[in-house]
């Protein structure tokens, strides 16, 4: 309509979009998003603030949080990385362990949790998970670094247990964070306000106090099989296997005292026969 030509528009715009990438990471293709959609920033927060509750909550302290590509560019921890959005967090025993190559099954499964706790706030407040494809390839890579021995046929991680190993993280995530409800709809908050870590740190210790919140102690629930199901529980397979062998011998003991009571009746109806029968004499 205005007599531009369409090839030198396209150009230009695929010019500034790759600029824009290079030099700013991003944060004017971000500027406008956020403009034309402004519950995308919400959704970041809540994003970031599920990472930050679950590693805090998990004993993995927090070095830092970004919340655009603005503030990735400002902070030292997220320059280069190429993100736009993220929570730093420290794994001392996991820093460990990889350096002495002997990763524990405790420290995979924390920073299956931690990593996935971003898609399950996601979908706790929306229903599904706009974001999180960053973090899924994060866990992937983890797990895959883990197989060791490449020619090994049948890795100890592949695409069925990875699969398997982010769904348990993710539902675990979900479980603290709907245990923690009030802390962290406190760090979102503190999160919107750009509060520093002190600032998080405090709205989540101090709403935990207000709201008689504890450390966890065990974990919220399991998953068991029951034949060829799984079954949700919130007692631990040894608990479960406990429960079950007390019934079995509550189950036995009624059965013998069944089996008594028969044999006791069965005593006496004799006993009457052999009288009968005395008097017939």
């Amino acid at each position: 309509m205005l007599g531009w030509d369409l090839n030198v528009l396209f150009f230009i715009s695929l010019s500034a979009a790759l600029c824009d990438q290079l030099v700013l990471n991003g944060a004017l293709s971000e500027s406008v998003v956020k403009l034309v959609s402004p519950a995308t920033q919400q959704k970041i927060t809540r994003h970031e603030a599920g990472h930050f509750l679950c590693s805090y909550i998990l004993g993995c302290p927090v070095e830092g949080y970004v919340l655009s590509a603005w503030g990735a560019l400002k902070d030292p921890r997220f320059r280069g990385r190429g993100v736009s959005a993220g929570t730093s967090f420290f794994d001392p025993n996991l820093s460990s362990q990889i350096e002495n190559s002997k990763i524990t099954r405790s420290s995979i499964d924390r920073y299956s949790i931690i990593v996935m706790a971003g898609i399950a706030a996601e979908a706790i407040s929306y229903g599904g998970a706009d974001g999180g494809a960053g973090d899924e390839q994060a866990l992937i890579a983890f797990l895959s670094n883990l197989n060791g021995d490449p020619s090994s046929s049948v890795p100890a991680w592949n695409d069925i247990t990875i699969r398997n190993q982010a769904r348990w993280g993710a539902l675990q995530s979900v479980l603290i964070i709907k245990e923690y409800k009030e802390c962290y709809e406190a760090l979102v908050d503190a999160m919107e306000q750009g509060g520093s870590l002190g600032d998080c740190i405090y709205a989540i210790e101090n709403t935990g106090r207000e709201k008689n919140k504890h450390p966890l102690r065990r974990p919220l629930g399991y998953i068991s099989e029951k034949g060829e199901e799984e079954i949700w529980t919130t007692s631990s397979p040894d608990e479960t296997m406990e429960t079950e062998i007390k019934q079995e011998s509550t189950d036995i003991d009624q059965s013998l005292e069944t089996l008594r009571g028969y044999k006791e009746k069965l005593a006496n109806k004799l006993i009457d026969i052999d009288e009968k029968l005395e008097d017939l004499r």
